[in-house]
């Protein structure tokens, strides 16, 4: 009994050791030693660790009793009383330890009272982390995403990755309506440049590798009006197209045509600001998808008369005259006023007068780099 109760001191002793300190050798042998534990033992060391303070070592000492069913992540996170400790504790385990993470999300994949508790608590870590990533996209040194996917299940992997498209698209949104979003592509294009390559980038790559899914969010967005960061909408959209399979192809194709259909039905300036700012990005992003965009641009609008009734390409092209004063993008403008558009009879006056607004604006936009200052 004696050797048993010094058993147990020495093991509480280096478990609390563990807790205080980052890595420590012998780890083998603290597993072998939890291992061998009995039932009692074990609520001994589950008692120390929950009444430890969260350290350097807890992660990592947490993996290894939950490995030896001692106490599990999502059991630890219930006990928890401070929203902030809590989420300081996700933080760390969305740094380095992905097996306990992995946990949590299949618990809270479950349909009972307490797995709400954890989807709220992994909500608001996201929510947190996704924020920071904003602000600086290196802000955790590795891709928990890119680690945890093959420790969940695919419908498991699902649930996360739409919790952070929309945390991405639809929390904080920026400020950006679409008055203001034609304007700002080119500049936002070369703002968001500076991501590539960072932890926020590797978490978008995965987030939109199944572009289905991706698509399909920003459909439901789109056709509920809903508003949505247009800056990360199509961020998210120029990562995904880079790697672009056929089937892909096809997919990104149909939710332009569909866009362009809705555009005519609808007659709305809204989604006509939505067709061109996607085709843009598209176009801008991988070419071999739709061509460029005067390539696409010919297609889609300068042939649009043989797919649309009289009615319909009138209130088209007014739209695309009342769209010219939010244009600033030059190579955009010059593709406008020079693609040919074919007009049903009687039309061709939109046509015109569309081209001359096209090539005024182009002028106004000129202007101030080709201002002659005289002198004296």
């Amino acid at each position: 009994l004696k050797m048993g109760y010094a058993m147990v001191q020495h093991i509480v002793k280096e478990t609390k050791r563990r807790i205080s300190l980052l890595q420590l050798p012998y780890e083998e042998e603290y597993r072998a030693q939890l291992k061998h534990l009995g039932y009692k033992e074990k609520d001994i060391v589950r008692e120390v660790f929950l009444r430890n303070e969260w350290n350097v070592g807890s992660a990592r000492v947490l993996h290894l009793l939950q490995e030896e069913s001692i106490l599990t992540a999502s059991e630890y996170m219930l006990s928890l009383d401070s929203a902030e400790l809590t989420q300081q504790i996700m933080n760390d385990l969305l740094e380095t330890e992905f097996t306990l993470l992995a946990h949590i999300v299949k618990y809270a994949f479950q349909d009972n009272v307490h797995s709400q508790s954890l989807s709220n608590v992994l909500r608001e870590s996201f929510r947190s982390l996704i924020a920071d990533l904003k602000e600086n996209p290196n802000v955790i040194p590795r891709n928990y995403l890119h680690a945890a996917k093959a420790l969940l299940r695919p419908a498991e992997l699902k649930m996360i990755k739409s919790e952070h498209l929309q945390l991405l698209l639809i929390a904080d949104q920026d400020h950006s309506n679409l008055e203001e979003a034609i304007g700002c592509q080119q500049r936002w294009r070369e703002e968001m440049r500076t991501a590539d390559a960072t932890i926020l980038c590797g978490l978008i790559v995965e987030l939109v590798h199944d572009k289905a899914h991706y698509i399909g969010m920003l459909k439901q967005l789109i056709d509920k009006s809903s508003p949505f960061s247009l800056k990360y909408a199509l961020y998210m959209l120029h990562v995904g197209c880079t790697v672009v399979q056929n089937a892909e192809v096809k997919l990104l194709k149909d939710f332009i045509k569909d866009l362009f259909r809705t555009v005519v039905d609808t007659g709305l300036m809204g989604k006509l600001q939505l067709l061109l700012l996607f085709a843009r990005e598209i176009c801008a992003s991988y070419s071999a998808i739709m061509g460029t965009y005067s390539v696409w641009y010919k297609q889609m609008i300068g042939e649009m008369r043989y797919g649309v009734k009289r009615d319909e390409f009138i209130r088209t092209m007014e739209l695309l005259t009342a769209l010219l004063p939010l244009e600033t993008d030059l190579e955009m403008l010059q593709v406008h006023a020079s693609i040919a558009i074919s007009a049903p009879a009687k039309c061709n006056d939109y046509v015109l007068n569309y081209k001359q607004l096209c090539r005024a604006q182009i002028a106004q936009l000129k202007a101030p780099d080709e201002t002659i200052v005289l002198e004296d």
